[in-house]
């Protein structure tokens, strides 16, 4: 009680305290043990690469007549609020089992309230009280949902500034921007031999870029160019993308304790808003309609679902493992769209796509040495 009252007595204490939750400490963050034995999680890591190497084989599917006949704002839309429906539904099933585990007596829905404020450190006693608290848990989650929105939106007015090859090879540096800054915010070391190996996933980057030019040279996108402003916004793409993962890893360990699902709940909830603004925003200046389900198709919907659960699979990683991991997956899921674009779309297999999935695997094997 008398905590309380000298908060609302002195409001500057809960300004600073906001601010002391948004900004990053100094000391290392703890690492949550594994809630899963290793072999499932290792299974979850190829399920992980295969979801997440899904997403441009199912975009070229979705196509007609060459080009996407849906808005990708509403596709990111629909992605979050199906990743929100799923975190609520993995949370109550959470509720239920722990309810039946430790043979709580009484209505689920007086249970589910009393996990709820023990998540966001109200009171029990005095649920009212503890306002502020809650909003010091919940305000550090609206900032990974502004990070990647911009991150989004700076992907797309890039390419005006180079062309799609450069943009391709140049956005590999966000490999060592996230490194960089997981060593700087999250206080995780990293070796010499894991930073020769990071590397070494930029450089495959590098190479998967090169192959796309060279498998465009007749088209008008295969001239390269690129205007000083676009290294400017290149710059900044790949700190931003690097700091917006680096950060939600930093939220989600920050409360090792809290429930992951409620955790990805609030981070999808703030997504929703963000994205949904821009989506009334972009759909509204450009065609004045809001049917968000235009375009979409089987294969459409097929994209939603496993990106969905490809994104709270991230959240898995971030919490349980780190964002380099998470590098090595996205890298891996690179290899595996090549291999299943030669299979599916019949493209030619080349030397540089062998290199670069070799360089891949050559990182992984020194980085885990």
């Amino acid at each position: 009680m008398d905590k309380d009252l000298s908060n609302v007595a002195n409001p500057k204490a809960h300004i600073s305290g906001i601010a002391d939750n948004l900004q990053p400490q100094c000391e290392p963050l703890p690492q949550p043990q594994l809630p899963v034995p290793k072999f499932v999680f290792r299974l979850m890591l190829i399920v992980g690469v295969l979801l997440y190497s899904s997403y441009t084989i199912l975009i070229h599917l979705c196509e007609v007549d060459g080009h996407v006949p849906f808005s990708y704002s509403a596709v990111v839309l629909a992605i979050e609020i199906l990743k929100l429906l799923l975190s609520i539904g993995m949370f109550l099933i959470e509720i239920r089992r722990e309810q039946k585990q430790s043979d709580v007596s009484g209505p689920y829905f007086d249970c589910l309230g009393n996990r709820l404020r023990r998540e966001f450190g109200a009171s029990e006693s005095a649920p009212h009280s503890s306002t502020m608290d809650i909003k010091l848990v919940v305000l550090p989650f609206a900032i990974p949902a502004i990070l990647y929105t911009i991150t989004n939106n700076l992907g797309i007015a890039i390419q005006m500034e180079m062309d799609p090859a450069t943009y391709q090879v140049l956005g590999n540096f966000k490999v060592l921007s996230t490194a960089i800054l997981f060593r700087l915010i999250i206080q995780r070391p990293i070796t010499p031999r894991q930073w020769v190996a990071l590397i070494l996933l930029l450089v495959a980057g590098i190479i998967n870029g090169l192959t796309n030019f060279d498998s465009n040279a007749n088209t008008s996108s295969s001239v390269l160019h690129i205007t000083l402003k676009g290294i400017f916004m290149i710059s900044i793409y790949c700190t931003v993308s690097g700091l917006a993962s680096v950060y939600t890893e930093y939220v989600l360990k920050r409360r090792v304790n809290m429930s992951l699902n409620v955790q990805n709940a609030t981070l999808y909830v703030f997504g929703i808003v963000v994205n949904g603004l821009l989506y009334v925003f972009q759909e509204g200046l450009n065609k004045g309609t809001f049917n968000i389900f235009l375009g979409f198709s089987v294969y459409t919907w097929i994209l939603v679902v496993t990106q969905a659960i490809s994104g709270i699979f991230m959240g898995f990683v971030m919490k349980y493992a780190n964002n380099i991991l998470r590098l090595f997956i996205i890298s891996s899921a690179m290899v595996v769209t090549t291999i299943l674009s030669i299979l599916i779309f019949n493209l030619v297999v080349k030397t540089s796509f062998l290199i670069s999935a070799s360089t891949v695997v050559a990182a992984l094997f020194l980085y885990n040495m």
